[in-house]
C-alpha cells in the first residue's frame, strides 16, 4: 500500500505501524521507548505525529498504517511538543554531553574540562556519541534548558559481574524490562520504588546474581542511554567497525557481530542493527569474548623450558629446536592431541601435519570419550535449536541451560508459552525450570532403571510408573516430539549405557532430537581426524609408548605424563606442571578465517577481523615451517590446500571402538553415611585449553570452578552459609572445596564444576558434607 509522510510517498505493509514504515524508508521519526523486538508501547510519548481524518496526535509506534493515509512528523507545532516532552526528561537526567555552548569547540579540540561526575560527565558517559537521547536531543535542537534540574544522585550500582547500573542516566523507558519480559520470558527485572525514587532491577533491590538472572545482555543491548553498561568496554568508545560472524564457545555456533576499535576486539553484540536488537545470545557469547581475545594470559611469543625455567625464543630457533626434537623420533611413537574449538580447516591440517609430516596415527583429544562418541552420532539427526518452538511435546534429559545454550532454552520457553508440554528430567533448576509441567528428578543409581522401565513400557507395554506412562502418551498424540540431550551426559559414568537406551527410546517413538555440545567444532574433530578415543591413549603415554607429545589448544594432562618431550601450541599457556618443553603461541578466533561445522553438511563460516597478536602465527603457518625446516617443502597449509581435505559430508568416526567399560562402572545411592549425591561436570566454559574463568572475573562470579554448589534449603539444614570451607567425603576419596549456596542445583544434590575431569569414583556420587576448619 502507499502512505504519505511529510509530503513523500512510501510504501507500507498493512503489518506496519507508521513508525516502523517510516523508519523502513529512512525516514525519522524521534522516539526512545519504543523499539522492533518489544510490542507497541507508546511510553515516551515522543513519536506524536498528525494523521488527516485522526483527532488530536497519535503515536506513531502504536497507530497502524492504512491505504492512502496521510502523515505528518516533521512539523513545528509536534516538534515544540516534543521539546517540551524531551525537556521533562532532561530535567533530572545529566545534560553535560547533551547541551553545551562548547560543544563544537570541544569535539574538535577535546579541550575542555570535565563538569559532572566520571561516569556522567561530557566525554565521560559509555554511550556517548552512541546515545539515542542524544540523537533526539540534536534532531529537535533543545539548546537550553527551561525547567528546574533535578540531579537524583544515585549510587551507580556496581555488584553483579557484567555490567553497572547508572540510574541517574535512566529515562525509564521500560525497554530493558519488556526484553526481559517478552523476548527472553526471564522476568528478572521490573521497575521499583514510584515517583522520583523510581529505580529497575530485580525485587527487593536484590542482584542480578542472586535473581538467577541469565546474563544475556538483552536489556543492555535495547538501551537507549548510558544507564545499562558491560564493565569490560565501558570506556572503549564507540567501535570503528561491526564485523559478522559466529560464537565459539559451544555447538550452536550463534551468529553474532564483533566489535572493533583500533585493532582490537572491543566485544560482541547480537547480529542485525547495534541499536535495534535484543538478541539471542548467552552470556558467554555476550560478555566474555573480549576479554578472551584480550587476555593478559595470551603468548605473545615462542618460549622453550630450561632447567631455570621458560625464555623468550624467536621464531626459527623455535622451528629448528622442534625440526630436531621431531626428526629423530619414531613418528609412531608421537601422540597429537586437538582442541574440538578448532576450525575446520586447523583440524584438516592437524591431521594432515599428523599422518604426512610427522608419521603418526595417534591423533586423539582430551574431550574424546565414548559418550562424546555417542552424542556426536546422535547429534547427527540433531534438529536446529528454532526447531524446538514447533515442536508439540518437548522432553529434555540433565539439560543445564542456565548460562549456556540460549536459542535452545529460549525455544523451550517459547514453546511453553504456546501450552507446549516441556518434561525436565535431571538434577538442575534452570532458565526452562519455571515453565515445565513437570520436573523429575531421578535419584542416584536409578537413572538406567528408569530409561530402562520407560524402553519396556515402550517394547512391552510393561509396568510404569505414572509419569512414564504420562510422557509415553503425550508423545504418542503429538505429531512433532522432541528431545533435548543435555551435556551432562557427556560426564556421567553410565552415561553410554544411558544413551545407547535414550537412542531406542527416541527410534521407538518417532521423536525428533536436538543434542547439546559444550564446544564449538566436536563433529568436525570426530569427523576430520578419525581419532583416538582420549582414554586408549592415555594408557599407550602412561605405558611408555610414546616418546614425545604435541598439543594443539589442548590440555589433555593436568601435570607432566612420562614423555620425552611435550610441544605446546595454543593461544593460551600450557598447565604450568606441565613443564611443556616448547611453547608456540597461536593465533585464534576473531585473528583467523575459517568455519565450524553444525553436522554433516551445514557449516558456518567466520572471517578475521584483526590481526594477531604479538608474534603469534596461524597454527596452519606453524605447521608449515615445520614442514620446511624437515625438508618437506611440498607439503604446504594455505587454505585453499587444506580445504581440499575437507570432504563435503562429514560423519563423525573414532579408529577403533573406545575400551570396553561399560556394564562395570555403576552409581551407588545414597545412603545414611553418604545421604548427599554429588554431580561432577567438566567445566562447559572451556575455549581450547583455557576456562572462561580464568579470563573473566564475571564467570568465576557466576559459575566458580571447583566450588562446592548446594541448594539453599541444605545449607539451611547443615548450619552452612557462602563462603564456608566443606569437605566432601565419599567411600572412597575426599576433598576440600569453598562452598557456594545457589538454587541451581536440586536438594539433595550437589554441584561441582572443574576444568579438570571427574574426581571422584563415580558421577553422581554419595557424598557425606562436613564443615572444614581449613
Amino acid at each position: 500500500m502507499i502512505i504519505r509522510i511529510d509530503d513523500r510517498e512510501i510504501q507500507a505493509t498493512p503489518d506496519q505501524t507508521i513508525l516502523e514504515a517510516a523508519g523502513a524508508n529512512g525516514i525519522y521519526i524521534p522516539h526512545l521507548c519504543s523499539h522492533p523486538e518489544l510490542t507497541s508501547y507508546g511510553g515516551c510519548r515522543l513519536c506524536i505525529v498528525e494523521v488527516e481524518g485522526l483527532r488530536g496526535y497519535p503515536t506513531a509506534c502504536t497507530t497502524a498504517v492504512k491505504a492512502g493515509m496521510v502523515v505528518r512528523s516533521d512539523i513545528q507545532p509536534i516538534n515544540d511538543m516534543r521539546k517540551e516532552i524531551v525537556q521533562l526528561i532532561l530535567s533530572d537526567h545529566p545534560v553535560g554531553c547533551l547541551l553545551c555552548d562548547e560543544e563544537e569547540e570541544c569535539a574538535t579540540y577535546q579541550s575542555t574540562i570535565r563538569k559532572v561526575g566520571a561516569t556522567t560527565g561530557c566525554r565521560w558517559c559509555p554511550k556517548d556519541q552512541d546515545c539515542e537521547l542524544q540523537r533526539v536531543v540534536k534532531f529537535l535542537s533543545v539548546k537550553e534548558m527551561i525547567f528546574p534540574v533535578y540531579y537524583q544522585g544515585f549510587e551507580v550500582e556496581k555488584e553483579d559481574p557484567f555490567f553497572d547500573r547508572d540510574y541517574n542516566l535512566c529515562i525509564y523507558c521500560g525497554r530493558c524490562v519488556r526484553i526481559c519480559q517478552e523476548h527472553r520470558h526471564s522476568h528478572i527485572i521490573s521497575l521499583n520504588q514510584r515517583g522520583k525514587r523510581v529505580t529497575i532491577g530485580p525485587a527487593y533491590h536484590g542482584t542480578h546474581l542472586e535473581a538467577d538472572c541469565e546474563f544475556c545482555g538483552a536489556c543492555i543491548s535495547v538501551c537507549p542511554t548510558g544507564a545499562n553498561y558491560e564493565k569490560n568496554r565501558k570506556w572503549w568508545g564507540t567501535p570503528d567497525a561491526y564485523h559478522p560472524s559466529v560464537c565459539p564457545f559451544c555447538d550452536l555456533n550463534c551468529d553474532l557481530q564483533l566489535l572493533t576499535r583500533d585493532r582490537h576486539v572491543m566485544g560482541a553484540l547480537p547480529p542485525g542493527d547495534p541499536h535495534q536488537s535484543g538478541g539471542e545470545l548467552c552470556v558467554k557469547g555476550r560478555f566474555c569474548i573480549g576479554e578472551l581475545v584480550n587476555s593478559p594470559q595470551r603468548l605473545l611469543e615462542p618460549r622453550q623450558r630450561f632447567p631455570e625455567g621458560y625464555a623468550v625464543i624467536d621464531w626459527p630457533a623455535a622451528i629448528d629446536q622442534a625440526a630436531g626434537r621431531l626428526r629423530h623420533t619414531d613418528g609412531h611413537r608421537i601422540a597429537v592431541y586437538l582442541s574440538p574449538d578448532l576450525s575446520l580447516e586447523e583440524l584438516a591440517a592437524a591431521n594432515h601435519f599428523a599422518r604426512q609430516v610427522l608419521g603418526t596415527r595417534h591423533i586423539s583429544g582430551s574431550s574424546v570419550t565414548d559418550n562424546l562418541i555417542q552424542m556426536a552420532r546422535l547429534a547427527e539427526a540433531s534438529i536446529a535449536a528454532a526447531e524446538i518452538e514447533h515442536s508439540d511435546s518437548i522432553i529434555s534429559l540433565f539439560l543445564n541451560g542456565n548460562y549456556g545454550y540460549a536459542p535452545v532454552t529460549l525455544a523451550v520457553k517459547r514453546a511453553a508459552a504456546r501450552g507446549v508440554p516441556y518434561y525436565q528430567i535431571g538434577w538442575f533448576n534452570d532458565t526452562t525450570t519455571r515453565v515445565t509441567a513437570q520436573q523429575l528428578t531421578l535419584p542416584p543409581g536409578k537413572e538406567r532403571a528408569f530409561f530402562r522401565q520407560m524402553l519396556n513400557f515402550l517394547e512391552k507395554g510393561s509396568r510404569a510408573n505414572a509419569l512414564i506412562r504420562e510422557m509415553v502418551q503425550t508423545i504418542r498424540v503429538s505429531t512433532a516430539p522432541t528431545f533435548i540431550l543435555g551435556h551432562q551426559l557427556l560426564d556421567l559414568t553410565e552415561g553410554s549405557d544411558l544413551l545407547d537406551e535414550i537412542r531406542r527410546i527416541i527410534e521407538l517413538t518417532g521423536a525428533r532430537v536436538h543434542v547439546t555440545l559444550p564446544s564449538a567444532n566436536v563433529f568436525g574433530l570426530l569427523s576430520l581426524t578419525h581419532p583416538l578415543p582420549h582414554a586408549e591413549l592415555a594408557g599407550m603415554i602412561h605405558a611408555g609408548a610414546i616418546d614425545l607429545l604435541y598439543q594443539v589448544g589442548d590440555a589433555p594432562f593436568g601435570e607432566r605424563p612420562p614423555v620425552d618431550y611435550i610441544v605446546h601450541q595454543s593461544p593460551f599457556p600450557p598447565p604450568e606442571r606441565l613443564s611443556a618443553d616448547l611453547v608456540f603461541p597461536a593465533a585464534t578466533w576473531g585473528e583467523i578465517s575459517g568455519s565450524f561445522t553444525l553436522g554433516s553438511h551445514e557449516r558456518k563460516t567466520f572471517r578475521a577481523v584483526v590481526p594477531p597478536p604479538g608474534k603469534t602465527l596461524a597454527n596452519q603457518e606453524i605447521f608449515t615451517r615445520i614442514a620446511k625446516a624437515l625438508n618437506q617443502k611440498e607439503v604446504k597449509f594455505i587454505l585453499g590446500e587444506v580445504c581440499d581435505h575437507i570432504p563435503a559430508e562429514l560423519r563423525p568416526t573414532v579408529t577403533r571402538p573406545a575400551a570396553q567399560s561399560r556394564g562395570q562402572a555403576r552409581v551407588a545411592p545414597p545412603s545414611p553415611s553418604f545421604p548427599y549425591a554429588l554431580v561432577q561436570e567438566k567445566s562447559p566454559q572451556l575455549f581450547q585449553n583455557i576456562s572462561l574463568n580464568a579470563v573473566s572475573a564475571g564467570m568465576r562470579r557466576i559459575l566458580p570452578e571447583n566450588t562446592v554448589l548446594i541448594h539453599p534449603a541444605d545449607a539451611a539444614k547443615l548450619g552452612l552459609k557462602a563462603k564456608d570451607v566443606i569437605t566432601l567425603e565419599s567411600a572412597g576419596h575426599q576433598a576440600t572445596f569453598p562452598l557456594q549456596v545457589r538454587s541451581l542445583i536440586q536438594p539433595g544434590f550437589v554441584y561441582l564444576v572443574s576444568p579438570d575431569t571427574v574426581r571422584f569414583e563415580s558421577n553422581p556420587c554419595p557424598v557425606h558434607i562436613r564443615r572444614s576448619h581449613v
